[in-house]
């Protein structure tokens, strides 16, 4: 089909029809539906390790202490992930997780693993810069008032770090729906991504089958735009500062 010289929702449409009756026809509602869970579950899964390995990173300990040591060992290991290609992180999961008891080849549960390992480094950098502006000294009172040290983290350091949070969710969850290096090499083909949809399309000659994949193009814009302006109006007032 020949492209129109004018504005059209005419690949929108084409999206939602198997002319073909193709065996690899991707519905769009299954593909964001697919993105948006492997996205939360990026989330919950990098808030749940970042958060303590983040408090775990600004525990003040002294200078030459074996602890202060480990504490400077781990922060750039945690970081690793940003000089890694995903693609290589892709295979390196395939090759892990292999044998039983951890055969997760077939597992949907692998590809929000790889994005929460992926996510990581940017959810503790988030986190440091807000956790280490905390004064120590509201520690010290808290302590003094006879609150235990998951009591201060529960009520001094996590509402005020909670933009800090946020920030990270938004950075995971963006991460998550557009990440396509190693959601290539782990997507089972009843569970694609919006960008294994998109590069499928691309995979495929004829104008109408580019048209398609740029409409859901514009489709993971708007479904990413959406998803970080709901987390903004989630956010906690002005608690925290990041």
């Amino acid at each position: 089909m020949a492209a129109t010289p004018y504005f059209s929702i005419e690949y929108y449409r084409e999206l939602f029809i198997n002319r073909r009756e193709s065996l690899f026809y991707i519905p769009p509602g299954r593909a964001i539906t697919v993105s948006l869970s492997y996205a939360f579950t990026t989330v919950f899964l990098s808030l749940l390790f970042g958060i303590p390995a983040a408090w775990l990173l600004t525990q003040s300990q002294p200078k030459k202490s074996y602890l202060s040591i480990i504490q400077r060992i781990i922060e750039p290991l945690l970081m690793l992930p940003l000089g890694t290609s995903a693609v290589t992180m892709g295979l390196g999961f395939l090759v892990a997780f292999d044998h039983p008891p951890l055969d997760l080849r077939a597992s949907p549960i692998l590809v929000p693993l790889a994005h929460t390992l992926v996510a990581f480094p940017f959810v503790v950098r988030s986190l440091l810069p807000a956790w280490r502006s905390i004064q120590p000294r509201l520690h010290y009172a808290a302590a003094l008032l006879g609150a235990t040290p998951l009591q201060t983290v529960w009520l001094i350091d996590l509402p005020m770090i909670g933009r800090a949070v946020l920030v990270a969710a938004v950075f995971s969850f963006s991460i998550s729906l557009g990440e396509f290096g190693a959601t290539a090499l782990l997507a089972r083909p009843e569970f694609p991504t919006i960008p294994i949809a998109i590069y499928r399309y691309l995979a495929l000659p004829g104008q109408m089958n580019y048209g398609q994949a740029l409409a859901l193009s514009v489709i993971l814009m708007s479904v990413t735009a959406l998803g970080m302006f709901s987390i903004e109006r989630l956010r906690i007032g002005e608690i925290g500062e990041f």
